[in-house]
């Protein structure tokens, strides 16, 4: 319950409360590693240790996962103790030059699967004494890998699933332009925009966190929003998407001033442009304070960016510019 507890739905990971948790449980543990698996620069990275000098850490994170040693604990659906490991782990150069001169006599490692069985990232424990660990040590570690599994899980993002039900679809912008599905969500149509690409790209060199927003499609429009995540092995920018029900009936050009508004721009700044009149601004202005309730220019806009109820521009200009639009925001939806 304690390590659930810390593992948590936010974004954070009280990872010592954690190792705490986990020394409580098992208490022969003087050394932890969680690592992750990172798609991009397809290695794994160590999310979270105690216990371990840089050397063994880099080790047992980079160079044990090539070699025989980690393919045998790939490939056990297990987690395996360092005595029954077939290929003779203390005969290793791992073991004979990095875990013994270090005073660890005795390991139990995991790897850690997502729900449909990929693998996601490693959990290796160590002790001072041999048969340090058990059957019992076994089967918590066993009991405890989900939880890991889907804290470390690259293609998971926390941020997303304790804010979006599982309506909301969503991907994750890599280097490069390419997005890739998260865990447990159906990939958003709008990752196929290479418009939303673009805006994606800019996002994530911002300071921005979050960006509630609209966006049609030939499908019709979507709610949306783009997170900046910038955690170990799943950093990117996610954008995440539904369906737009429109309850208020919006226009796409009453969306348009709303943006404008809400980037702060006058009513003939807006104008300009989208190359209309200024009177014509001023009654889209008129329509939308009816329609969401707002007496003033400047409540309708604390609605609006609230609500996400923008179209951001790509680009440098118009009059959804991301600087604009994201100066101070803070998501109110779900």
């Amino acid at each position: 319950m304690r390590i659930g507890y810390a593992m948590g739905t936010a974004a954070e990971v009280e990872w010592e409360e954690m190792f705490e948790a986990l020394a409580s449980a098992i208490p022969e543990v003087c050394a932890a590693q969680v690592t992750g698996w990172d798609p991009i620069a397809r290695r794994f990275v160590v999310v979270a240790e105690r216990g371990y000098r840089k050397s063994i850490s880099q080790d047992l994170a980079h160079a044990l996962p090539r070699t025989r040693w980690g393919v045998q604990l790939f490939a056990s659906r297990t987690p395996l103790l360092m005595d029954d490991m077939p290929q003779h782990f203390r005969a290793s150069p791992h073991y004979q030059e990095k875990l013994r001169p270090a005073g660890f006599e005795d390991g139990l490692s995991a790897t850690l699967r997502s729900e449909g069985g990929r693998r996601v990232g490693m959990l290796h424990l160590n002790a001072p004494v041999r048969q340090a660990f058990g059957e019992r040590a076994r089967e918590f570690v066993a009991q405890v890998g989900p939880a890991l599994a889907r804290r470390v899980d690259p293609l998971r993002c926390p941020q997303l699933d304790g804010r979006f039900g599982r309506e909301w679809t969503a991907s994750r912008l890599v280097p490069g332009g390419e997005f890739l599905p998260l865990t447990g969500r159906e990939p958003s149509p709008l990752a196929r925009d290479p418009r939303v690409v673009e805006l994606a790209e800019t996002f994530r060199v911002m300071s921005a966190a979050w960006l509630a927003f609209l966006w049609p499609d030939s499908a019709g429009w979507h709610r949306a929003a783009m997170l900046n995540v910038v955690d170990t092995n799943r950093s990117g920018v996610v954008v995440a998407s539904t369906p737009f029900a429109n309850e208020l009936g919006l226009t796409g050009r009453e969306v348009d001033v709303a943006t404008g508004i809400v980037a702060g721009l006058s009513n003939q700044a807006i104008a300009d442009e989208l190359v209309v009149s200024r009177r014509t601004v001023e009654t889209y202005v008129e329509r939308l304070l009816g329609k969401l309730g707002c007496a003033s220019r400047g409540e309708a806009a604390g609605v609006a960016v609230r609500a996400g109820l923008v179209r951001p521009s790509t680009g440098r200009g118009g009059v959804g510019a991301l600087p604009r639009l994201t100066r101070g925001a803070t998501l109110l939806w779900p």
